[in-house]
Formats: structure tokens, C-alpha cells, sequence
């Protein structure tokens, strides 16, 4: 299958996930990238058109491979795709925004998280988008790609100084990536967060989080990494949501 051929299979949601061409751009690793990483940089600029016909997936595609490949100029293509605000990410992502954005960014980032802190930070940014840069930062220290103690500081940052005081899910997801990395030195951030009524218990509760505290440190550390994983497979990884969309008539097709 040649170069042209990949890209108009891996372009369009025709029913079937197009397994063959995307075999096809991981063996042609060295000629397809420039041309995944194009796909990419587009799509910034034809967001209207990928959100007018939803059957378009190249973005996706396009992102798991070179998550596969490690690519690290995918990175900031990536971050500017998530850095739309309101609906506009959810709309061109779909649930890949919130199942595996952060282990796709976690894949090509090389452990440079300071370009995704800046959009964390941004109170523009889609929620859902700042809940999953936190969640890459924990599956960087799962990984062993950052250390626990950087992030734990970073994450003590953000409860204290850089996230606007109003209730959302990015404090929900925080207190929950705190606690994916054992709370112990978080524990008065996060009560204080609960006393200011920002975390909805609803979601993960302060007795939760005590919860998290009674268990063994190091176990509960040794079971992040095992659990902790980058993209290895994108064939494998996008099958799951063909398999989804056929057992559940609800789900959303990728």
C-alpha cells in the first residue's frame, strides 16, 4: 500500500477500522510521519470542516500512530488542538479526550511538561482538557518518565496559586491524580480545598482520600506503575473503540 493510498484509508469512518493501512504507516514509519504530523497542523486550521463531517478521524489516527512512534514534534500539534475552548475539543476528540489523551501526550512529550502546564494553567482551557494534562502527569511518574516528588510539588502548586477558586472538575480530577500518587504531603491542600467547597465529594470524597492514606505507600505506588502505560499499539488501541461502538449503541463511533 503506498503513502497516498494510507492516508486516504486512514482519513474517513467508513464502518471499519482501517487496520491495514494503519499496519501499513507503522511499517512506513520513516515516509508517513511528515505527512501524520501535516494531518495534524491542518487540522488546526480546519477545525469548522472536522466538526461539520464527523465521519473525518485522520486527527485521531493520525495521533495514536505517532504516539506509537514516540514522535516528538507531534507534541505541540497535539496541545494546540486541545487548547480550543468550550466544546470544540470534545467535538473533534470525543471520548478520546477523556480516555486516552493523556497517555497519547504522555507518548510524545519526553517528559517536557512545561508547554502543558501552561495550558493546564490557562482557566480558558476546556476543564476536561486541564483534567487530562493532570492525569499525563501522573502517568509520567508511572512510567518513570517524571519523578513523584516534581509533580507532587507542582500539583501542591496548582491547589495553592494557579487554579481560579470555583468549583469544577479540574479540582475533582486533582484531588484524584493527588491521591493516584499517595496524598500524604497534599493532605492540607486538599482539605482546604474541600473546606472552600471547590471538590464536588460527590465525585471523590475526603473520606476517600483518608482512605488512600491508610493503605501501604510503597504498594500503593508499585500498583501505579503497573497500571501506568503509554501508547505501545495503535491498532490495538483504536480497535477498543470499534468494539465499544458495536457492543454499545450509545457509545460514540471513533
Amino acid at each position: 500500500m503506498d503513502i497516498t493510498h494510507i492516508l486516504e484509508e486512514l482519513a474517513f469512518d467508513m464502518g471499519q477500522l482501517p487496520r491495514e493501512a494503519i499496519e501499513a504507516a507503522i511499517v512506513n514509519k520513516e515516509k508517513i510521519t511528515p505527512h501524520l504530523l501535516e494531518i495534524l497542523e491542518n487540522a488546526v486550521e480546519q477545525i469548522d470542516d472536522i466538526i461539520e463531517y464527523d465521519n473525518y478521524q485522520g486527527h485521531l489516527h493520525a495521533m495514536y500512530i505517532l504516539a506509537q512512534f514516540r514522535e516528538p514534534k507531534a507534541y505541540p500539534l497535539i496541545l494546540n488542538l486541545l487548547s480550543f475552548p468550550g466544546e470544540i475539543t470534545h467535538n473533534i476528540l470525543g471520548d478520546v479526550l477523556t480516555e486516552d489523551v493523556s497517555r497519547i501526550l504522555a507518548s510524545v512529550c519526553c517528559g517536557n511538561i512545561i508547554p502543558m502546564q501552561r495550558l493546564l494553567e490557562s482557566q480558558v482551557t476546556n476543564e476536561y482538557v486541564r483534567a487530562a494534562l493532570q492525569s499525563t502527569l501522573v502517568i509520567l511518574v508511572g512510567c518513570g518518565l517524571k519523578s513523584r516528588n516534581e509533580v507532587v510539588k507542582y500539583f501542591s502548586f496548582l491547589f495553592q496559586n494557579k487554579l481560579e477558586k470555583r468549583p469544577s472538575f479540574v479540582w475533582d480530577n486533582l484531588v484524584a491524580c493527588a491521591c493516584e500518587l499517595y496524598p500524604e504531603e497534599l493532605v492540607d491542600d486538599i482539605s482546604t480545598a474541600y473546606q472552600g467547597g471547590l471538590v464536588d465529594p460527590c465525585f471523590i470524597s475526603l473520606e476517600d482520600v483518608g482512605n488512600i492514606l491508610t493503605e501501604n505507600k510503597q504498594l500503593h505506588l508499585f500498583n501505579l506503575l503497573q497500571k501506568s502505560e503509554l501508547i505501545e499499539d495503535a491498532v490495538t488501541e483504536m480497535e477498543k473503540w470499534l468494539t465499544l461502538s458495536e457492543g454499545d449503541p450509545l457509545a460514540q463511533e471513533m
